[in-house]
């Protein structure tokens, strides 16, 4: 059955809806723009959701799932300023959003209390922190594996406690504008068909691309929008900065803190299970090197260039011996690390190592006994999912975790297109090295800024309602597309066909880079799209995923189009990302990695000249013939506004503050 579409009458088909706001995505970040809009009285609001509960934020965390905030308890003493000078030091990060995100971080932590996400305090009412990698104040904090879900949890249940509409089962296909302004979106329900929504502000909050790479820690129910926005004409930055972590194949979870520090045995086998070998044995020169390397692991847990030398060598020998050995890899609780004519006891560990396990009161003789004592809920979550870790390791994967850029946002979380905002993973707000848990504060602070701006403007009456033939052609293009969708002979499966390119994102844009497999990949990628458009689906039911193909490929061509404009400047590589040069192979690399301990051999950190990129963005958007454009831009600093207060209070009283 073809999707009920009057094509000779569309888009008069459907009765259009009309709203203020539409709000796109459900996670934690779309709710809680929802929740503030409302609060600044906002009613005309809708909430257009593939699934309420298919997301990131709904079905991710860790061993406990950080969130980064201003942390006035930390013994040294924090200020907003010390916080935003840390995120912008964080390199190809704007000033002016470090600044804001440290100064609502605060704000955003309370509301998140007062809803009832349970963040632990002491008798005298202080959240203690910890730190996470990239952290210099302690500023960690958590409520455990299910933060981000318990966030997600709470906020929905504002959002229907405050009346908003919520419009499920709808995949948003298209972002309408008119005179670069948004003007609203065209969606497509389960059943195929189209529904147009017009509204005066859109915001963008569908995650990161979750879909794109093979090995991923995303949920496998979530795919991408960011192509969508992209086709609008919004403009993206640093694209290029991913981010990649130990997580377990199935279920897909990080396996950072806890999970690391109890010191689980890292093993390897044939894909029959035959042939286990421990295999970071062969490449420490000592048991004490193994065990300290796996233990940091716990607190720097994203691959990191610079800690290659470090913890970030074992993400490199998991890489090693999952895809250049084809083997399969496993961590075991069962059993401690072993390494050759050593017998493993807490006693004999690496001081650092030690004074944390008996710190911690986890000293039991098994790994999965030291996680119950250290960290029950990490221990029941795996039990939670049917995986009794007493029982049977865990396989895992080096993966795709985050994506550090997005689309290019100003201080109120505004695109380039005017009246569409972005909020949570897929605004481009962090920079290269992020500090742990620090996605989610942004997320809540996007969403509340972007109601703020939303808010003012429609108390000063601006309004982008549009007549329906003014956007005609754009309803036609997307009606169009579907229709030749349906009836050209050459028949696609859009899930098979995903497959080639996720492995290829996992490839070529993964930890190792270079610039001629990054050319060759740009290749097929424009091959495939145009290829993709010739095909056909079989019916109605494969269209969301054929149009997601579209938005996947053109969201690829993007970040390829962004890194090879990165690789072209540097020489060793930046963030979660190394590059080959001079047709040196990955066996090579990894070669060269496995001997950082021994002293024959050595990776370089990044030069000085690799590091001045960091004063810079990478923005990429593509033309109105859809071709990719990439250049860099220098960050926005960090302000140093005046805050005297009788000046702040003239002009906040005044709404001035909002069109600064």
């Amino acid at each position: 059955m073809k999707p009920q579409i009057n094509f000779s009458s569309f888009p008069t088909h459907h009765t259009p809806l009309s709203f203020k706001v539409a709000i796109v995505g459900s996670g934690t970040a779309s709710l809680n723009a929802a929740v503030q809009l409302k609060r600044l009285g906002v009613d005309d609001i809708i909430i257009i959701t593939e699934g309420i509960r298919l997301g990131t934020s709904a079905n991710t965390g860790s061993d406990k799932q950080t969130y980064y905030r201003l942390n006035p308890g930390a013994p040294s003493g924090d200020s907003i300023q010390l916080m935003a000078k840390d995120l912008f030091e964080g390199g190809s990060m704007h000033g002016d959003t470090a600044l804001v995100e440290a100064a609502l971080s605060a704000r955003c932590f309370a509301h998140l209390c007062t809803l009832g996400v349970e963040f632990p305090h002491n008798e005298y009412a202080v959240y203690p922190g910890y730190r996470p990698d990239h952290d210099t104040k302690s500023r960690a904090t958590s409520a455990g594996p299910h933060t981000s879900i318990m966030m997600h949890s709470k906020l929905l249940a504002e959002c229907r406690r405050l009346g908003i509409m919520i419009l499920d089962g709808m995949s948003v296909v298209k972002i309408l504008t008119e005179k670069k302004k948004a003007a609203g979106i065209v969606a497509l329900n389960r059943q195929g068909d189209l529904q147009v929504m017009l509204a005066d502000y859109v915001v963008w909050g569908t995650g990161g691309p979750a879909a794109l790479y093979a090995d991923s820690a995303y949920p496998h129910q979530q795919t991408a929008s960011l192509g969508v926005a992209l086709m609008a004409g919004a403009k993206a930055c640093n694209l290029s900065e991913s981010q990649f972590g130990i997580a377990s194949v199935e279920p897909r979870w990080n396996l950072s803190g806890s999970y690391q520090q109890v010191l689980p045995n890292y093993y390897s086998c044939k894909a029959d299970g035959s042939d286990r070998k421990e295999f970071l044995a062969e490449y420490f020169p000592s048991p004490d090197k193994m065990c300290e390397a796996v233990f940091l692991k716990g607190y720097e847990w994203p691959f990191d260039v610079r800690k290659i030398s470090g913890s970030s060598v074992i993400d490199l020998l998991v890489y090693k011996e999952k895809v250049v050995r084809g083997r399969k890899v496993f961590m075991d609780f069962r059993v401690n690390p072993a390494y050759p004519g050593w017998e493993f006891s807490i006693k004999g560990l690496p001081a650092i190592v030690r004074e944390y396990l008996l710190k911690s009161s986890s000293t039991s003789k098994t790994p999965v006994e030291r996680l119950k004592q250290m960290n029950q809920r990490a221990y029941r979550l795996y039990w939670g999912k049917g995986i009794d870790l007493e029982k049977e390791p865990l396989e895992i994967a080096l993966s795709n975790q985050h994506l550090n850029g997005g689309l290019a946002v100003d201080k109120w979380w505004e695109t380039s297109i005017e009246n569409l905002f972005a909020t949570g993973e897929v605004a481009g707000t962090h920079g290269i090295y992020r500090p742990g848990g620090s996605a989610l504060n942004s997320g809540q602070v996007g969403g509340l800024r972007a109601a703020q701006q939303i808010a003012y403007r429609i108390r000063q009456g601006s309004t982008s309602k549009v007549a329906l033939q003014d956007i005609k052609r754009q309803l036609d293009e997307i009606a169009l597309l579907i229709k030749k969708a349906l009836n050209t002979k050459s028949k696609l499966e859009p899930v098979k066909a995903r497959v080639m390119m996720q492995k290829r994102a996992s490839s070529v844009i993964g930890i190792f880079r270079n610039i001629e497999n990054t050319e060759a990949a740009i290749r097929q990628n424009a091959a495939d799209l145009k290829k993709h458009l010739k095909s056909r689906v079989a019916d109605n039911k494969d269209i969301e995923a054929w149009i997601k193909n579209i938005d996947l490929l053109v969201t690829e061509r993007a970040i390829l189009d962004a890194s090879l404009a990165v690789l072209e400047k540097l020489d060793d590589g930046r963030g979660s990302f190394l590059i080959l040069k001079n047709g040196q192979g990955f066996d090579a690399y990894l070669k060269a990695a496995s001997a950082e301990y021994k002293p024959q051999g050595r990776i370089s950190s990044p030069s000085r000249d690799d590091r001045k990129m960091t004063d810079r963005v990478i923005e990429t958007w593509f033309d109105e013939k859809m071709k990719p454009h990439s250049r860099f831009e220098q960050v926005r600093p960090l302000p140093n506004p005046d805050d005297w207060f009788e000046t702040v209070w003239a002009e906040f009283e005044k709404d001035e503050v909002f069109e600064k």
